[in-house]
């Protein structure tokens, strides 16, 4: 066994029952509007001929795991606002950080107390998304279930419960997706409706296998980081199997292959941005191509600005960069976008 996989095995330690349950006091009347950050945006001017500097900034916490304000400990999920703001699920502080542009240190926005499962706490979170009036939804993963918390409240509301979630997303109608990993399908609030997988765990193209984290694009199509079965399945509104878009060929580190897909974006192109865990980097697929580039990472495991250790999520601001959760590193890296060829 070499050492990535022992620090694989160490660092995988929750297994989950499958748990399917879903709140029955879901609020449904809450309608919200949607950040277009959270989705692609249809400007962000990304071409085939655009780049990423491969060497990233340290924009939140730092290679050494803490619990201040200008650390974090294993940041699993993050999302970034219209304004650039970053929003963190620090998982083993147990809480929401939020840094805005330009800031060193974060401000707590959620949780952050002792793990446990009041209203006012959360324990091994690994997803938050935010609406454009600033409502959290957050996946409180060890407590199985997602919390809504309202703009500067003190607690939360469980809208899911009996979830094993862990990737979340919303949609241009502010619907709200959610990953069920041991349930092996996406969910989608507050419809409560299953609209990918749920057909038991597998690799044929109507199942999933512990699906991670996911991204709904315009259109409504959701892209799955179907960690299980390394590949990124798109999964077309009202289709009843999803497409490989990513990973042809069985778990490895070939330009057609994935290991360990944990999070998937997607630009303006329809091109896939495929975060992976073992093979410590972000590849890019372009759309209807059966293999990859890197861009981000890949030199084995390491704190240097061009390394990775464990990434967990990624994600898009406005103009294009990309940020990527550094989990062993405790810390959100940024890798600015070189646009010079899409003039």
């Amino acid at each position: 066994m070499n050492r990535i996989e022992q620090a694989l095995q160490f660092s995988e330690l929750f297994l989950y029952d499958e748990f399917s349950t879903i709140s029955s006091d879901i609020r449904t009347e809450e309608i919200f509007s949607i950040s277009s950050s959270i989705l692609t945006s249809s400007n962000d001017g990304i071409c085939a001929g655009a780049t990423w500097n491969p060497n990233g900034i340290t924009v939140a916490g730092s290679k050494t795991q803490g619990s201040e304000l200008n650390q974090l400990a294993y940041p699993e999920g993050l999302f970034i606002d219209d304004d650039g703001s970053i929003f963190i699920a620090d998982r083993d502080n147990h809480r929401v950080i939020k840094y805005v542009p330009g800031s060193s240190h974060g401000q707590i926005v959620a949780g952050g107390n002792k793990p446990g499962n009041n209203s006012n706490q959360l324990n091994t979170l690994t997803k938050v998304v935010v609406s454009q009036d600033g409502t959290m939804f957050i996946c409180d993963r060890e407590n199985q279930r997602v919390q809504l918390w309202s703009k500067n409240a003190n607690h939360g509301e469980t809208i899911m419960k009996n979830i094993t979630c862990w990737g979340l997303a919303l949609d241009i109608e502010g619907s709200l997706y959610v990953s069920d990993m041991a349930g092996h399908r996406v969910m989608k609030w507050p419809q409560n409706q299953i609209i990918a997988g749920g057909n038991g765990k597998g690799n044929a193209l109507n199942q999933l296998a512990n699906p991670y984290h996911i991204f709904v694009d315009r259109e409504q199509s959701i892209f799955i980081a179907d960690k299980g079965n390394n590949r990124v399945l798109q999964w077309k509104k009202g289709e009843t199997q999803g497409t490989v878009i990513a990973g042809f060929n069985g778990y490895g580190n070939g330009v057609d292959q994935l290991y360990r897909p944990y999070s998937v974006v997607i630009d303006q192109m329809k091109t896939a941005y495929v975060l992976e865990y073992i093979n410590l980097r972000v590849t890019r697929w372009f759309k209807d191509e059966k293999s990859s580039s890197i861009i981000i990472g890949g030199p084995g495991f390491g704190s240097e600005s061009n390394q990775l250790y464990f990434p967990r999520d990624l994600a898009f601001d406005r103009q294009g960069n990309l940020y990527v959760a550094d989990g062993n590193n405790h810390r959100i890296q940024m890798f600015s976008i070189n646009k010079s060829a899409c003039q």
